[in-house]
């Protein structure tokens, strides 16, 4: 496989990248957030007359997202209903009691649906409705798709956007308040939790048939740090007066970080090239940490280190290593490995003199 080969490939899973999301306060802590706690919230915010005052805003959405409801009220004769029990010991998640209608919801975020719908069919007809007020029966899940003739399939995403044009004509005419901060943040949740795992089977999908090509474009990665490895210890020892080479490679976040120090140190302080593949241009940093430094060895390693846009930062315990950062626009070869071996002559100078001093006046 050529680059060009592999430069294309690059392009076609563009479209599959998960984009960051924004946090919402309900996934906070805990192991996620479930269908019970999701449907108790809908059940919640689907109560115009519950105490959020956002009156009838998500039941409109609901039913503006559902066919042959263009004529019904928005709202309830009653509370919505949770987990129904039917005759057979089946539970419906939601049953809404409209003002001359109803409507039976299920709710599925992370499950396939094996809902006994026939019998849910079943116990509306015989002990929730009358005969008198039309039924509706609704699948709300990520995909919108629905097993079964008799239930509307509705998409998460389709809902969400529904509910926020609710909320942002509200917002017009009424001020903001906890509630209706509280409902947007509910509605982050649930496009964060539900309107990607849609996405997912496509991203399988795509990874899966190009197996192959992804494992040979790993491989190159892989070959290229290691070249670039190479050349960073074979310059050091070659520039470095004194250096004794010692390496270590992490993977942080967004890309590798290579890690240089020297074998006779006593301390895990050293010099590091991180090549951070967060955004589309990289841009390569250079960091020092000072392990182990002492009030007396900060104020030294900054006058030593400070300068040329430098970022400077403390960090571990008791903040006993000092960190410093230098951002280059772009990722040039030579720029890299002379910034490098400037940084690792400073970090020698320190840890073979500096420190040494500065323990020799501690113990006068």
């Amino acid at each position: 496989m050529d680059l060009e080969q592999l430069r294309a490939l690059l392009a076609k899973a563009e479209r599959f990248y998960q984009p960051e999301r924004e946090p919402s306060i309900f996934a906070l802590g805990g192991r996620g957030y479930y269908e019970n706690p999701t449907t108790d919230l809908l059940a919640f915010f689907l109560n115009p007359a519950q105490v959020h005052g956002l009156e009838e805003c998500f039941l409109t959405a609901l039913l503006n997202c559902l066919p042959n409801t263009s004529t019904l009220t928005p709202s309830l004769r009653a509370a919505p209903q949770r987990e129904v029990v039917t005759h057979n010991s089946n539970r419906i998640d939601l049953v809404l009691p409209g003002d001359g209608w109803d409507l039976l919801l299920e709710n599925k975020i992370f499950h396939g649906q094996v809902n006994p719908f026939a019998d849910y069919e079943a116990f509306a007809q015989r002990k929730l409705n009358d005969g008198e007020r039309p039924l509706f029966y609704a699948v709300l899940s990520p995909s919108g798709k629905s097993v079964r003739a008799a239930w509307h399939g509705l998409s998460y995403a389709k809902f969400i956007d529904a509910a926020r044009q609710q909320l942002a004509q509200r917002m017009l005419t009424h001020p903001v308040d906890k509630w209706q901060v509280f409902a947007r943040d509910f509605l982050l949740h649930l496009e964060n939790i539900t309107v990607e795992k849609a996405m997912d089977a496509k991203a399988v999908n795509f990874v899966i048939e190009h197996l192959h090509q992804i494992n040979k474009l790993t491989r190159l990665k892989d070959q290229v740090i290691d070249a670039l490895d190479a050349k960073v210890l074979d310059k050091l020892d070659a520039e470095v007066p004194g250096y004794a080479r010692y390496t270590r490679r992490h993977n942080w976040k967004n890309g590798p970080a290579l890690r240089y120090a020297s074998d006779n140190w006593k301390t895990w302080s050293d010099v590091v090239l991180y090549l951070s593949g967060a955004n589309s241009t990289m841009k390569p940093s250079v960091r020092v940490y000072l392990c182990d430094v002492d009030e007396t060895l900060q104020e030294q390693g900054r006058k030593l280190f400070t300068g040329n846009e430098t970022k400077v930062w403390s960090e571990g315990k008791n903040n006993s290593i000092l960190g410093f950062s230098w951002v280059l626009d772009h990722f040039d070869e030579e720029e890299v490995l002379g910034l490098i071996v400037e940084k690792m002559k400073l970090l020698m100078t320190f840890e073979n003199g500096i420190r040494a001093q500065v323990g020799q006046h501690t113990e006068a």
